[in-house]
């Protein structure tokens, strides 16, 4: 029997983790770029399709970052806890890939775009989706031994070390391809100027602008980080981006309520005009975040990375001298002085940063994909 030929558009999944989170965000940047005539993104949550394997994992991880981070840091990247996991791979995971293998047929999907290396792993290992087209999107900047190295249509890394990484754990070097990490169009396109943009969000046009971030989960001690700053609001004006993080805006809101020249806002899905409107990142080097400070070329002062992958982020910008770090949110009043006092070095950390940005990598990858 002839086998009908789908028509177009075709359906093709954006697998990630959770949302928000920058898997998210990048699975929409990537969408943003699809053409509608020929492929019909298909947005697919993995805490939805495992409601209870989801919140299980967020909750230890967020416990392990609060009471034993190194556990976390030695668990991330570990050779002998990868091989370990490989075998639970084998065993386990064929059977726990039943659902969204289900899922997915239901859905007559054609093609997977994966943000987060949990779902590769499931697509790899069904026998149910062994002809499916998967394709693997990095959104850090670096290459953990999660990643799978067979079974991959394409690999789109941040960087080179990063595609050395999968090269050495065994992903064919003709399916690797170097792109960068997506971000979103709004962060690709002409940019308002930023006095344009402080303007339109009711900030003070002409004082220089600090944006801190927590990522879309606003982690990262931001509370700390502003109460650091208040000696110098006046000389600045600082937003501070919650994320879903409502426990920090209602913390904001007992502790520096009514402070001038100080704002905390709850989770937007539009960051870039805060970011158009910044003379200056701080914050969490989470892959996404720091593509998105990357693509408008603002300079970034790494502060509370999480450990393991924002611990890696963070030595990719230390090798390529692309960030100073507030070890504390004591070191943090000073760092931002120097760059109030010297505008050279501000401009100079722009630059760095511009000669490494790819803002267009959602675009690219969607190009390779079609």
């Amino acid at each position: 029997m002839e086998i009908a030929r789908p028509g177009y558009p075709l359906k093709v999944a954006l697998i990630y983790g959770a949302k928000p989170s920058g898997h998210y965000a990048a699975a929409k940047a990537v969408a943003e770029f699809l053409p509608p005539s020929i492929i019909e993104p298909v947005f697919v949550n993995l805490s939805e399709v495992y409601p209870d394997f989801g919140p299980f994992v967020a909750r230890t991880y967020l416990q392990l970052l609060s009471k034993t981070p190194a556990v976390w840091d030695y668990v991330y990247d570990n050779d002998f806890v990868a091989f370990a996991a490989s075998a639970l791979r084998e065993s386990i995971l064929p059977f726990s890939a039943q659902k969204l293998d289900d899922l997915l047929i239901k859905k007559n999907i054609r093609a997977a775009i994966s943000t987060q290396a949990f779902s590769s792993v499931l697509i790899t290992k069904s026998k149910g989706l062994a002809r499916l087209p998967l394709f693997s999107v990095l959104t850090d900047f670096c290459a953990h031994g999660y990643w799978p190295p067979k079974g991959v249509a394409a690999y789109f890394a941040p960087e080179k070390a990063a595609a050395s990484a999968l090269k050495e754990k065994g992903a064919p070097p003709e399916r690797i391809f170097l792109t960068g990490i997506p971000v979103r169009k709004e962060f690709t396109g002409p940019q308002p100027a930023k006095a344009a943009a402080r303007k339109e969000l009711g900030l003070a046009p002409n004082l220089f602008t600090v944006l801190l971030t927590g990522g879309s989960r606003g982690l990262g001690d931001l509370s700390s980080a502003a109460q650091a700053i208040k000696p110098l609001l006046g000389r600045i004006q600082a937003v501070v981006l919650c994320g879903s993080n409502r426990r920090l805006s209602r913390q904001a809101e007992r502790e520096l309520d009514g402070k001038k020249f100080l704002r905390f806002v709850d989770f937007t899905d539009s960051p870039a005009l805060y970011y158009a409107a910044a003379d200056l990142v701080v914050g969490k080097p989470g892959g996404v975040t720091l593509a998105e400070t990357m693509a408008l070329a603002k300079p970034f002062i790494i502060y509370s990375p999480l450990p393991g992958q924002e611990e890696r982020n963070t030595n990719f910008l230390r090798r390529h001298r692309l960030a100073q770090t507030a070890a504390s949110p004591e070191q943090l009043a000073p760092l931002i002085r120097k760059y109030l006092a010297a505008p050279q070095a501000l401009a100079l950390a722009s630059r760095a940063l511009a000669g490494h940005a790819r803002p267009h990598a959602a675009r690219d990858i969607a190009a390779r994909l079609i």
